[in-house]
């Protein structure tokens, strides 16, 4: 009796080159194999900033793209959030420094709404009305800046130079900030429960480590 052939599952599917958005060069971030061109859509793949940028101090800074088409052996994503490194956030926080974290929940130009969580690093502590007036002024500042624009265009925004300056400046009548990042962002869907709520620090700030040269002085 002749052995049944074993079909080679790898055989049968094929690979895809996975690119970034346009905001981003459809920069070539990853290949995947699937058995189908639908199997594809729905997976998100991770990305380093500096992989796309080519600058290694955005290193610290990993992206998310969903795939949302193929053309093909090409499938193309969507912008779907970041984060950035944990490591990287322990750095920028020594002792004597308040933590400030916070949610902004926008809604761009063209209704996608984005989930942002900036963090600011403040001197010595700071009083209450002090943490809440920063808290207010950077929440402004964002949903009003995402107003101005499509998504495509405020992801560029937010991973610029130009974010910190501005949010610097909208604070530094309340009390000057030592650092401040976009810690994270995520793409959501507007049924879900839109919230203002601030959250707490992941982690406790940490002793003395060398200092970031990322976000404002």
């Amino acid at each position: 009796m002749a052995a049944k052939k074993v079909k080679d599952k790898w055989k049968s599917k094929s690979w895809y080159t996975i690119l970034a958005t346009d905001s981003f060069g459809k920069k070539e971030i990853g290949s995947s194999p699937a058995p189908s061109p639908a199997d594809m859509i729905g997976r998100v793949s991770e990305a380093s900033l500096s992989d796309i940028t080519g600058d290694y101090k955005q290193s610290h800074v990993k992206l998310f793209f969903r795939v949302t088409k193929t053309e093909g052996d090409k499938a193309y994503t969507e912008f779907e959030g970041h984060e950035i490194n944990q490591d990287y956030i322990r750095r920028m926080i020594r002792r004597r420094k308040t933590r400030i974290d916070l949610v902004v929940d926008a809604v761009t130009s063209d209704n996608k709404y984005i989930r942002i969580k900036p963090l600011v690093v403040v001197d010595r502590k700071v009083i209450n009305n002090v943490e809440t007036g920063i808290r207010n002024k950077i929440a402004e500042f964002l949903k009003a800046k995402a107003r101005e624009q499509p998504i495509s265009q405020f992801v560029v925004y937010m991973f610029s130079p130009q974010i910190y300056n501005d949010l610097y400046d909208q604070i530094k009548v309340i009390y000057p900030a030592r650092k401040i990042e976009i810690r994270s962002s995520s793409i959501f869907e507007p049924t879900k429960e839109i919230t203002r709520e601030e959250e707490k620090p992941e982690e406790e700030p940490v002793e003395e480590e060398e200092e970031s040269e990322a976000g404002v002085a």
